[in-house]
């Protein structure tokens, strides 16, 4: 049988399958694979685009951060390394940590909403990439919305980011060395037939995943908040990456 490419839609041997693609990327620790990604979106998932990184490097500059965050006073079992980013630096006070935008970025009024854009066009290529692996779905032309955002940069995207009300969050024995992309591990990922919620590395996402009203948003929102009332606070749509708790500042509280 023939492969046929999640994202450009094309079949053997109009494209070829020889590389693995990981659907959460490896220099963030994902170990899983998508067999049904052509080379060539493979490679433009990786590559760098009409700025100076790729998709993948928003979400490894980003959530890179958390697993940091996550990891420190543990052992790995495997080295991780020091943390490097080309953004941001990782201050430490107390125990504390505290994100912060190195200057050569700061004075940039575009550069946190720019890397927003591509960050959150990784969070629509993870997802769509390991439902596709866990369960086959994603060619039907009601995922069209996700392939236009995330490969090929047409249209936008509201994301939405939940707040916890405490620090608690419940989480695999070394799962911040290899992340998982969970989407019903906790009761209170809701999701409908217009939008789905993640959960990845401790952080609560939500999005659409083919077109909607706003009344579809609001009713959305309404339901979701009410399956996460104690646990979760607010829901806010993402501007800006530091509308993302990045450094889990909810665990110092």
């Amino acid at each position: 049988m023939k492969l046929k490419c999640l994202w450009c839609l094309n079949e053997e041997p109009k494209v070829t399958f020889k590389k693995k693609a990981h659907t959460i990327p490896k220099s963030l620790g994902g170990q899983n694979y998508n067999k049904n990604v052509c080379d060539d979106c493979n490679s433009f998932f990786g590559n760098k685009q009409e700025v100076n990184y790729s998709i993948e490097e928003a979400l490894k500059e980003t959530f890179n951060i958390t697993r940091r965050r996550l990891m420190m006073g543990t052992k790995q079992k495997r080295q991780v390394g020091r943390f490097k980013s080309r953004f941001f630096d990782i201050k430490e006070r107390n125990g504390k940590p505290r994100l912060v935008v190195k200057p050569s970025f700061r004075l940039n009024t575009s550069f946190q909403r720019e890397l927003s854009h591509y960050f959150k066009r990784g969070l629509y290529k993870m997802y769509l990439e390991e439902m596709n692996r866990q369960t086959g779905k994603g060619f039907e032309p009601k995922y069209d919305v996700i392939r236009n955002f995330a490969r090929y940069g047409l249209g936008t995207a509201t994301v939405l980011y939940f707040t916890r009300v405490a620090g608690i969050m419940l989480m695999m024995d070394r799962e911040a060395e290899t992340p998982i992309l969970f989407f019903d591990r906790m009761k209170y990922l809701y999701s409908n037939e217009q939008f789905v919620e993640i959960e990845f590395l401790g952080h609560v996402f939500g999005f659409p995943i083919t077109l909607f009203t706003k009344s579809d948003f609001d009713n959305y929102i309404k339901e979701s908040l009410k399956e996460k009332q104690g646990l979760f606070k607010e829901a806010n749509v993402i501007d800006k990456l530091t509308d993302v708790d990045l450094t889990l500042r909810i665990m110092n509280e």
